[in-house]
Order: structure tokens, then C-alpha cells, then sequence
């Protein structure tokens, strides 16, 4: 190798390119980001963090810094700029972070809670601000905002530990309590956290962590509890009410894991499953796989296929939106190219294909609206009536619309305009009744609709609407009794018994004929209208 006198002037710029960016991150970065880049006082600098910014905006970043952070600015040459975010940009060595670093970063925050009461727990929805805070509603009132970076994964509620759980991308996972009314602690569980869950008793929380691949175990004030190693790298971590258990599938390996008090168990499946989701009744995993282009479906029992079908551009499983409508249970999706699917469950077949322009990432809807609403990034929503798969447009004076969210009760619509900020609109009138100014409005978590144990509930309503609501109102006097008080005065298996079989049970209620009709329902519409009528009973829906 030539010595370093004996190089041209202009080979010592590459040379000190070459050289240089570790140097200079340990000189200007490990204090805070840490010596290894997984993050300490702030984010991790690896390229799982980094891929959406362009080696400029990385400069830009590094030579301005960020205002109002603890970022400060650099004075570092153009070669030195080029090596400092070559380096932040390669891959990093073997990740170790282990059990000893999570009991160290768990801290209890201190301070005051806000002066607030919940009216409607229901109604209770969390807001995500890009721009480091998170918003906690109750209807249109802001009740309390507190800063937090990086949401990743999906707020989780425990409504039997009165908390909601936030996670973030770089492992960090905040709890709230809505009974103390503040956060209440901190912990951070991996350096790349893919989402939380919790166990079904609520008495455990888990994140599936990426970097380094495995389950961390917290209690619900999030003190540490213990670890297991995974054998892939998690697309998700879900909860399956049902079985007292939890599901984790892979993105690089064809397994899936149930896993009990009693351990994990692997199951094997065609391939890797890059997004998935459990049906709301907990039959079956519909995953796509990015490899072979396709959706399949396995079911929970014994993880045997039961349906694929190629798909050109990929689905975005981790946000479906499901209704009901005429005896069938449907699900419906985005794709990568922008365009939105329809597919019936259970019969397994694709329904219908909208190739709409517009990109976006989700599909949501409330039990309680007609509406599928469709994300475009542009100042207007794409509507697609549940019953007739008919579309429309619902423009917006300005923003660009990424996400709506509903409240429980399904009155309100909350509404992420870039440019505008969450704006609160009554779902049905299309009438703003408040708006937040949100710097980069995001995702928002309803405490129903982002409860799974509900979800059967929600197409519950559905199919009452369809089949009951004729004779029963849930709150008012109709042909029948109010449906809401007869799930809060009669067991549930005598409400069951008399809608499956009115003739034989009218004489244990006391009537004298049988009044109400025999309702033909499959199984499935039986099932869900058990989950909704315990939830009518509980106060989760009226």
C-alpha cells in the first residue's frame, strides 16, 4: 500500500472517507446514540432506522440538527458528513442487549397526574402525534398530551389495569394510567421492536422484538419479568383470547409459534408470513407471504392449508377491517400498489378488487358505519358502501388524509390531514366538532376497536342489526324488550336458548305464546351474536 505522503492530493478526501466514520461517531455520537448505534439517551442509528432518509436529508440532519431535541448541530466537512452516514448506514455487528440492560432501563416517571374524569370509557382514544407526543381523547375532549418518539407496533389498552401500553420503533414502551391520569412508566425492551401484546388475562405484557430476535415479558407496570429467544424474525406477536395463548409468525422462517404457559410450540407452514392476522373468531391465520406472492390461510387447529391465491402486490394484513352483511363474514385489505380488496371469510374467496390510484396503507370502519374508509393521501376518502361495494368520494377542504379512527360508539370520526392536524368530525353529518393541531397526525386507538376480544362484538351488532332489529332495540321499547336489558336480567344461555329455538323456551320466561319468530343463523351468526350481547351486557356497546 502507498504510503500516505506519496498519494495524490485528491485521493486524501477518499482516504479519510474510508477511514474516518467510525472515528467520528464515537467522537460525536456514541455519547448519546451509544457505542454499539442500538441508541441510549437517543434513537438507534442503524440502517432498520435510517432506510427512509436519503443520504442528503441524513446531512441536513447531522449539519443542522433538529430543533427543539437535544440534537445539536455539527461542524463537520462534506467528506466528513459522507463518512459519518456511510457508516451509520452499513450494517451493525452482532446486536447483544441483553436481560440485565432491560432491568436497567425500566424507570417509574414520577409527577402529577392531569384533573379529568372519564364519562365514557368507551369513547376513551389515544392519538399519535409523529412529532413526539401522544394525545389521550375521551369523545372530542382532550384530556392530557405527553411527549413520546417513534410509535411502532400499536397502543394496546388493559382495561383491568385501568393503562394503556405505547410502544416505540428502538424498543422503548411507555404505560398510562387513565386511573392516575399520567404516565406511569418506562422500559426499554429490545433495540428494534416490531409490537406488543397482551397475554389474555391482561397480566402480562409481551413485545416481539426484531433486534435481537426474541419475546421480552413485562408486568402490566412494565417491570421486566424475563425473555425467550425466537427462531425467526417476528412479523407480529398477537393474542388469541380463545386459547389462553399467543401467536408469533415469521418473516424469515416458514413457522409459527404458539405459545402457552407451558411453553412454545412450532408449527410448520408453507412459507414465511410477512404480514398475518387471526379471525376475529379465532379459527384461522391469513398471512401473505412476500416471497411467493401470495395469501394463504392455515387453520389454528391443526395449521392445515385451507385456501391460497397469488397476489401480484402484496396485502397490508396488519390493518384489515371486517363487517358483516347477509349471512357472510367479510374482510377487507390495501395492497402495495394502492389498490383495496374485498374477501369473504370462512368461504374463502376473493368478493371484489377496487385498482384505485391512490397509495395509502389502511382500511377502517366502525360496526355501526355503512362505510368502508379508504386512506389516499390526497383531501379526499374513498368510501366503499359495506353493502352495495359501491364507491364515492368525501372531500376535504384541505390536508392530505392518511387515517381515521372512530370513537366507540361510533359517533365520531377522527380524521389525519397532514397540513391540518386531527380533525374530529360527527361520522354521520360530515360536521367538524373540534380539531387538534397535530404537527404529523398518525395512527389513533380506540379502546373497543383495538380491543380484540371485541372484535366478534362488533360483527355481532352487524348481524342483530340485520336479523333483530326489527323487534329489539338495544335500548328502547320495541316489539320485544329492550335487548339491553334482557342481557343485563337473563342469563346468556336462556337468551341463547330463545333465539335458537323461541317455542320451546317462551314458557321458562313466563310467556304464554311464543311471540318471537324462529331466525334461521349459521353458527358463525350465533357465535357473534353471543359476543355482542355480552358486550351490550357490559356497557361496551348500546
Amino acid at each position: 500500500m502507498p504510503s500516505l505522503i506519496a498519494l495524490p492530493l485528491f485521493f486524501l478526501p477518499l482516504f479519510s472517507f474510508a477511514l474516518s466514520g467510525e472515528e467520528l461517531y464515537k467522537r460525536h455520537c456514541s455519547e448519546c446514540h451509544g457505542e454499539d448505534r442500538t441508541g441510549k439517551t437517543a434513537p438507534p442509528l442503524l440502517p432498520q432506522f435510517l432506510k427512509r432518509k436519503s443520504t442528503e436529508e441524513l446531512k441536513r440532519i447531522i449539519r443542522e440538527g433538529i430543533p427543539a431535541s437535544q440534537m445539536p448541530p455539527f461542524e463537520l466537512s462534506d467528506a466528513e458528513l459522507s463518512a459519518l452516514v456511510s457508516y451509520i448506514t452499513s450494517p451493525a455487528r452482532a446486536i447483544n442487549y441483553p436481560f440485565e440492560e432491560i432491568k436497567k432501563s425500566y424507570r417509574p416517571l414520577r409527577g402529577e397526574g392531569k384533573n379529568y374524569e372519564i364519562k365514557e370509557l368507551k369513547n376513551l382514544t389515544v392519538a399519535v402525534d409523529k412529532a413526539g407526543e401522544i394525545y389521550v381523547l375521551e369523545s372530542e375532549r382532550l384530556l392530557d398530551r405527553f411527549p413520546f418518539r417513534n410509535v411502532h407496533g400499536g397502543v394496546k389498552f388493559s382495561p383491568k389495569n385501568e393503562s394503556f401500553f405505547v410502544p416505540a420503533r428502538d424498543g422503548w414502551v411507555i404505560s398510562y394510567s387513565w386511573r392516575e391520569k399520567k404516565p406511569t412508566a418506562k422500559v426499554r425492551a429490545c433495540v428494534y421492536l416490531r409490537n406488543i401484546a397482551l397475554a389474555p388475562d391482561e397480566s402480562l405484557l409481551v413485545a416481539g422484538c426484531v433486534l435481537p430476535k426474541k419475546l421480552v415479558f413485562l408486568s402490566p407496570k412494565l417491570e421486566p419479568l424475563g425473555e425467550v429467544e425466537l427462531p425467526g424474525r417476528p412479523s407480529a406477536v398477537y393474542t388469541l383470547f380463545t386459547k389462553d395463548a399467543l401467536i408469533v409468525a415469521y418473516r424469515d422462517k416458514a413457522l409459527v409459534s404458539i405459545i402457552t404457559k407451558e411453553g412454545r410450540k412450532d408449527y410448520r407452514v408453507e412459507t414465511p408470513l410477512e404480514d398475518f392476522f387471526i379471525d376475529p373468531f379465532e379459527e384461522f391465520v391469513i398471512g401473505s407471504s412476500r416471497k411467493d406472492k401470495k395469501l394463504v390461510v392455515y387453520s389454528l387447529g391443526d395449521f392445515r392449508k385451507v385456501y391460497e391465491v397469488k397476489t401480484e402486490s402484496l396485502p397490508h394484513l396488519f390493518a384489515v377491517s371486517f363487517f358483516y352483511n347477509d349471512g357472510k363474514f367479510y374482510f377487507s385489505t390495501r395492497h402495495t400498489d394502492g389498490s383495496v380488496s374485498v374477501w369473504e371469510m370462512y368461504n374463502w374467496r376473493l368478493l371484489k378488487s377496487f385498482p384505485l390510484q391512490e397509495r395509502g396503507f389502511f382500511v377502517r370502519t366502525h360496526f355501526k358505519n355503512p362505510n368502508l374508509w379508504v386512506d389516499t393521501q390526497k383531501s379526499y376518502a374513498i368510501l366503499i358502501n359495506k353493502k352495495s361495494l359501491r364507491t364515492e368520494k368525501r372531500n376535504f377542504k384541505r390536508g392530505a388524509f392518511t387515517h381515521v379512527e372512530f370513537s366507540g360508539d361510533g359517533r365520531l370520526a377522527y380524521l389525519s390531514l397532514l397540513g391540518e392536524g386531527l380533525v374530529i368530525e360527527d361520522a354521520y353529518r360530515a360536521r367538524e366538532v373540534a380539531r387538534y393541531g397535530l404537527k404529523h397526525p398518525a395512527g389513533k386507538y380506540n379502546i373497543v376497536l383495538k380491543n380484540r376480544s371485541l372484535l366478534p362484538a362488533g360483527l355481532g351488532y352487524e348481524v342483530y342489526m340485520e336479523k333483530c332489529w326489527g323487534c329489539h332495540h338495544t335500548t328502547r321499547e320495541a316489539f320485544g324488550p329492550p335487548l339491553s336489558r334482557v342481557a343485563k336480567e337473563r342469563p346468556l344461555s336462556l337468551i341463547l336458548a330463545q333465539i335458537a329455538d323461541p317455542e320451546r323456551t317462551h314458557k321458562l320466561l313466563g310467556y304464554t305464546s311464543g311471540a318471537m319468530p324462529k331466525i334461521e343463523l349459521s353458527s358463525k351468526e350465533m357465535l357473534a351474536l353471543r359476543y355482542f350481547i355480552e358486550a351490550l351486557r357490559d356497557g361496551w356497546i348500546d
